[in-house]
């Protein structure tokens, strides 16, 4: 069933995002646009409570994303890297749905 909501997650993105480098296993490396929260940043929850996030996070259209974790590559503009640990899914079945990677800095 389609929603007003469809694809919020690419619009999101493209217009708040930055550009990044992800490479899943065994993929070639892509750029694509997502937001990159460093550890210990202020993070609004779905509850609408803020609190810190205690891990560096990427968020991007979860079909941006396929296949990154775990192990998969991150390269922000500034040149650090970061491995993709797990999803912090919310379980939104929509494939252009924002989805947040828990990263670890490689």
């Amino acid at each position: 069933m389609a929603s007003v909501f469809d694809g919020m997650g690419a619009l999101l993105t493209g217009a708040l995002g930055a550009p990044v480098t992800v490479a899943p296993p065994g993929e070639a490396p892509r750029q694509i646009r997502a937001l990159f929260r460093d550890a210990d940043s202020a993070v609004l929850t779905e509850a609408g409570v803020e609190v810190l996030n205690a891990v560096p996070t990427l968020q991007a259209a979860r079909d941006r994303v396929a296949g990154l974790c775990p192990g998969g590559r991150v390269i922000l503009a500034d040149g650090r890297a970061f491995v993709a640990l797990a999803p912090m899914d919310g379980g939104n079945p929509d494939p252009g749905g924002i989805v947040t990677i828990q990263l670890e800095e490689a």
